[in-house]
């Protein structure tokens, strides 16, 4: 076989596998336009070193990602994971084919094209389950991409490759497809095991994750329980002072005097009602949620909202006792939602958060509006990643939150603006 063509069939194969594994999607003319970029940067690099021309095969798609996403370190990673995607997988069934068949039967154009038929339908499906997971815990990908195990999955797969690569590399560019038997041998096996290290830290990262998510949920039911503690404790003072606030106003009455008492009590007595119904008070309408993260959760943001000065409306009237979202994801996307509430408000000049659950049916709908200064932009700027008002690396939320909720079948989020509120409504069916 020529060795230009069995080049040509690696690039298609490459193509298809970034296609099956990026979440970043290209169009067929961008695809063809990386195709060409590939060609015109490997035959000027062929004819200078023949072995350095598989740097355009392999590094060309990475310009491409990051013009799609704009983060060299992730295109260069994302890259990297779908080239050894390629080398376990051509290694691993070559083997196999090599065991079975022998060199022989590989070495004529039909075990050629037939290793090769076999090569595509298993890297096609296997490349599809790795870009499934890919898409669908990008978020989390995202958020703890600076973590210690991801740093380790990274080094990891860096690592990996460059061994692959010069183990690759010099083999004679005359030779076949497939390697020696103990070159491939040992692909396989280091590349099973890096697999294996490699999804560990993955989900030793998920635990850790879920792990403080719970945390923090905690800290915020400890927070409700203690701002419930502090209303009984104040409902317990009022009591206590119940006789002695009526003995005051006993005086007035006997003496007739109105005027004094009308004084007496704007004066003295109103302000304590105004003080016990402003911030403490408002945690009780939270008893109709019977979810305790959720409840957690939302006790704690509001608690940090009247600490700045905000203004808290809530509107919970019957009982939410099911929500059908995974409780983390729904935690980050209220999160997300009331922190960017919380921001806006605060620069607003009326400062006034609305949080609203309405238990329909057959749906829960969750709202939230807050007042904001100044001019809204573009809706669908606002869910772009890394798009933010507030400068560099703040853009990631509202995208976050829309990957999170883009997972289901069941939820959608609505945004929409009005003169003096930005409004965010998820509506999540529990058919």
């Amino acid at each position: 076989m020529e060795y230009h063509f069995k080049v040509l069939l690696l690039v298609i194969l490459m193509l298809i596998t970034l296609r099956n594994i990026s979440p970043y999607k290209f169009n067929i003319k961008e695809y063809i336009i990386m195709g060409l970029t590939i060609g015109a940067i490997y035959v000027p690099l062929f004819l200078f070193e023949p072995r350095l021309a598989s740097i355009a095969v392999y590094f060309t798609p990475v310009f491409f990602l990051y013009k799609k996403n704009n983060k060299i370190i992730r295109s260069f990673i994302l890259q990297i994971l779908v080239i050894l995607v390629l080398m376990i997988i051509n290694n691993f069934t070559g083997l196999i084919f090599l065991k079975i068949f022998g060199e022989t039967f590989l070495s004529s154009t039909l075990g050629y094209y037939s290793t090769y038929s076999v090569i595509y339908l298993i890297v096609y499906f296997c490349s599809k389950i790795v870009g499934t997971l890919l898409i669908r815990h990008n978020d989390f990908i995202v958020e703890n991409y600076k973590s210690k195990c991801f740093i380790l999955i990274d080094i990891m797969l860096v690592l990996t490759f460059v061994l692959f690569y010069l183990a690759i590399i010099w083999i004679d560019l005359s030779d076949d497809v497939y390697i020696s038997d103990k070159i491939t041998l040992a692909i396989v096996v280091y590349g099973s095991i890096m697999v294996m290290i490699c999804s560990s830290l993955f989900f030793i990262s998920k635990k850790e994750e879920k792990f403080k998510y719970k945390q923090i949920q905690l800290d915020n039911l400890e927070q409700y329980t203690n701002n419930l503690e502090n209303l009984y404790m104040d409902m317990r003072k009022f009591r206590h002072d119940y006789i002695n606030i009526i003995s005051s106003m006993a005086a007035f009455i006997e003496e007739r005097d109105i005027d004094g008492l009308e004084e007496h009590f704007n004066k003295n007595i109103y302000p304590l009602n105004n003080k016990m119904n402003k911030n403490n008070y408002k945690l009780g309408l939270l008893k109709n949620i019977k979810l305790p993260q959720i409840k957690g959760l939302l006790s704690g943001k509001v608690i940090h909202a009247q600490e700045l000065g905000i203004d808290i409306i809530l509107d919970i009237v019957e009982p939410i006792t099911i929500i059908k979202m995974d409780i983390i994801d729904l935690s980050r996307c209220l999160g997300i939602i009331f922190d960017n509430a919380i921001e806006a408000a605060l620069e607003s000049e009326k400062k006034v958060i609305d949080v609203a659950l309405i238990n329909k049916s057959n749906s829960v709908i969750l709202v939230v509006a807050n007042t904001y200064k100044g001019a809204i932009p573009v809706l669908s700027k606002l869910f772009k990643e890394g798009f933010s008002t507030k400068g560099e690396n703040r853009g990631l939320g509202l995208s976050n939150c829309k990957d999170i909720i883009g997972k289901y079948k069941n939820i959608s989020l609505d945004t929409s603006i009005t003169d003096v509120q930005f409004i965010q409504e998820i509506t999540v069916s529990n058919k």
